[in-house]
């Protein structure tokens, strides 16, 4: 709180310089001490997730440093007699996920310190190690205050940031009751609030589409990357019937081609999943959808080594036509298992799609511009993806955010920097008329 007036008082230019060095010294961190590696011991994905992981930092920084004047410009309004200014919120609580930690911290505290917010950065519980030393290399190089971060117990350290009569704005990822939690408690001091709180993705592939190599290939990175564990990942996928068995039988023999184990281990091309409660859930998903008559596919395999012990371990699975009320239809799976569901006519597959309480990302895939065009514009969600889906083709200068339980706000793009900062106006009249009579 002391540090954010003379942070807020430096020049657009002068932030921007100090947080691409900042940036720049979180990068050098991970490369000096490898915490990449760090992050895959501490949760679970495979170092290759983890180098891409904690290498964002600093291209997210040069791609934002260089707009933020721009997104936060002054506007002139009636000829100059009104303006509309963008201020900072002051303190900024950012509170991360598990999953992707270093990328969605970057996506919070770089925008907030551009704006001229000072923050204070939530670790994850669960992995809060790499978070820590990003941060705390990043914080070595500002000005005193104007970055910190906390690690503790997450629901009971998360209550008293979010209540904390110094944090003026909060920005939150995570799951939707903590998040709902979050927005009830911000709304007593009613600071405002940016929630992204995950998704039940939905990728209609229309009927034109072949189910072939190349279609399972993008499939399964968009549906499998870090064991199923990310908000934008497909959750569920809508075949035209008569494409099902050739998709079903593409996307086996791409997931046959799977190794599940130790993210460190060469040869691994799939993590654990984070905790024994994920594992414990997904595979109660899969074995309910079974029980009710749907047929279940493990076509990959975990490394030797790794099976039958400790770890966290899911084979990755393929659940077909599922019921429409079976919990890996209805619940956010968050975990290596895909429901692929037969739709006889492409309007019931939107009704479908559609039927659920998220609405973060969605897809449609097809070689016809126009049905693609027409499907894309009655998708329910924030984001909706052509013939592509999730984390490789997010444009970080375009708005990302949900819509139902899928979230609240937006960060990235122009519209996520301004997130972070609020709007003055000021209306200008001339001075009174001097009637004392002075010369």
């Amino acid at each position: 709180r002391r540090s954010q007036p003379s942070w807020a008082a430096l020049s657009t230019d002068e932030r921007a310089s100090r947080v691409l060095a900042a940036a720049e010294a979180g990068v050098a961190a991970v490369e000096a001490h490898d915490l990449a590696r760090l992050l895959t011991r501490e949760h679970g994905k495979t170092y290759v997730e983890a180098i891409f992981d904690t290498a964002t930092m600093g291209g997210m920084a040069a791609a934002f440093a260089p707009v933020v004047a721009e997104a936060l410009a002054t506007r002139q309004l009636s000829g100059g007699t009104t303006q509309v200014e963008w201020v900072p919120h002051g303190v900024v609580a950012a509170i991360l996920p598990f999953n992707w930690p270093v990328s969605v911290m970057a996506n919070k505290i770089l925008p907030a310190l551009l704006a001229g917010d000072t923050v204070v950065v939530k670790a994850p519980p669960t992995c809060p190690g790499t978070v820590l030393l990003v941060a705390a290399a990043m914080a070595g190089v500002l000005p005193p205050g104007v970055l910190n971060v906390v690690n503790g117990p997450g629901a009971a350290l998360g209550a008293a940031l979010v209540g904390h009569p110094d944090v003026d704005m909060v920005s939150f990822t995570g799951g939707v009751r903590t998040g709902q939690a979050v927005m009830a408690a911000a709304a007593a001091t009613t600071r405002p609030v940016v929630l992204e709180l995950g998704g039940n993705d939905p990728a209609i592939l229309a009927p034109d589409v072949t189910g072939d190599s190349e279609l399972a290939d993008r499939i399964v990175e968009a549906a499998f990357v870090t064991s199923g564990q990310v908000c934008m990942a497909i959750k569920r996928l809508y075949v035209h019937r008569d494409r099902m068995t050739a998709t079903v039988d593409a996307l086996a023999e791409r997931l046959g081609r799977e190794v599940v184990g130790d993210g460190l281990a060469e040869g691994v091309t799939m993590g654990p999943v984070h905790t024994a409660a994920a594992r414990d859930r997904v595979e109660a998903m899969v074995a309910e959808a079974a029980a009710a008559g749907s047929t279940v596919l493990r076509p990959g395999r975990i490394r030797p080594s790794d099976d039958g012990g400790d770890g966290y371990f899911v084979s990755p699975a393929l659940v077909l036509a599922p019921g429409a009320d079976a919990k890996i239809v209805r619940e956010e799976q968050f975990a290596p298992a895909l429901p692929v569901i037969p739709y006889d006519d492409l309007d019931q597959a939107v009704d479908a799609a559609n039927d659920t309480d998220f609405g973060l990302c969605a897809s449609v895939w097809s070689n016809d511009d126009d049905l693609a065009a027409d499907v894309a514009a009655r998708l329910a969600a924030g984001t909706v993806f052509v013939n592509t889906h999730g984390l490789s083709s997010v444009d970080m200068y375009a708005p990302m955010g949900g819509w139902k339980h899928s979230g609240f706000g937006v960060e990235l793009g122009t519209e996520g920097m301004q997130a972070f900062a609020r709007q003055r106006v000021r209306v200008m009249r001339p001075g009174p008329a001097d009637r004392g009579g002075r010369a």
